[in-house]
């Protein structure tokens, strides 16, 4: 069993493509297949069913990938303490992003990195699937890091570092019949055409918690993945939304009228609680930390 076959086996896995996998890590598609072939030689069961051009583990390969991270993780280790020695931090981390990161400015942090770490190399990965989906990465070791927004304060298997918080804001047309007020209360609005962001989002879910928690059951009449497309949608008058109000900034609320609420949306840097962080994820929880903005204005 060789180095670059887990390398490989890692790389397909988290794809679910040998395409997309070989892309991953450098390699023409033929030699990781190759290799992943060998490799299932070697430890005489098949790690994929393969169907066209669908792919998925088997028992054999899902038993396999936790071990294999493990051994990826142990070779990062050794190399981190050897570079160590010489002064020097170099290697890749996954960081998930959000579509909105309210303060963070990713992209000032990615040229902190750069300038302070060249061989520090950061991939970004932003899912329009939400938080839920970025947590589910984590555990499985497709992401190293990721910006997730949890409304609790704990997630299983994964430390979070509070990053950025900020109020959530009731968005509706201009002519609507509660423009102009200062305030709202859930009960009544309950009623109304609600644009919302897919299930598994952490603005979402903190929402959706409220009404809960309030005994209400509210219809999302639209999902939408982008907050520009949301206040677009109420600006033609069809329906409301709850909106980070930094997502107001810069004119993007003309033609409506926001209200505060008690509700606030809350941004963390997640990893895994599982594993040690390696030296260049050490690189980008420090940067991104520096940047935190965890309390409420």
């Amino acid at each position: 069993m060789q180095l670059f076959q887990i390398e490989y086996f890692v790389a397909v896995a988290d794809a679910l493509s040998f395409t997309r996998g070989a892309r991953r890590v450098n390699i023409v598609q033929s030699a990781v297949s190759a290799g992943i072939k060998q490799l299932e030689r070697e430890l005489g069961a098949e790690l994929f069913v393969r169907r066209g051009r669908s792919i998925r583990l088997t028992p054999a390969g899902e038993a396999l990938l936790p071990h294999a991270r493990g051994i990826l993780a142990d070779v990062q280790a050794a190399r981190d303490g050897v570079d160590a020695a010489s002064g020097t931090v170099r290697g890749t981390v996954v960081l998930g992003i959000l579509a909105h990161a309210g303060s963070i400015d990713v992209l000032r942090i990615l040229q902190g990195v750069r300038r302070d770490y060249p061989d520090v190399v950061v991939k970004l990965r932003q899912t329009v699937q939400g938080t839920r989906t970025s947590l589910e990465d984590l555990r499985s070791g497709a992401l190293d890091l990721a910006l997730v927004s949890v409304p609790e304060q704990a997630a299983a298997g994964l430390e979070l570092f509070p990053l950025h918080a900020e109020s959530i804001v009731f968005v509706c047309p201009e002519h609507h019949r509660l423009s102009g007020r200062k305030r709202v209360v859930l009960s009544e609005i309950v009623d109304e055409q609600f644009i919302d962001f897919p299930e598994g989002w952490g603005n979402r879910a903190e929402v959706d918690k409220a009404f809960s928690a309030a005994g209400l059951n509210r219809t999302v009449s639209t999902e939408v993945v982008s907050f520009a497309m949301a206040l677009e949608l109420v600006r033609q008058d069809l329906g409301v939304v709850f909106l980070p109000e930094s997502a107001l900034k810069n004119g993007a609320a003309t033609g409506t009228w926001s209200v505060k609420t008690p509700l606030s949306w809350r941004i963390q840097l997640a990893r895994s609680a599982t594993r040690q962080p390696t030296a260049a994820e050490q690189v980008v929880i420090v940067k991104l930390r520096q940047a935190a903005r965890p309390a409420l204005p």
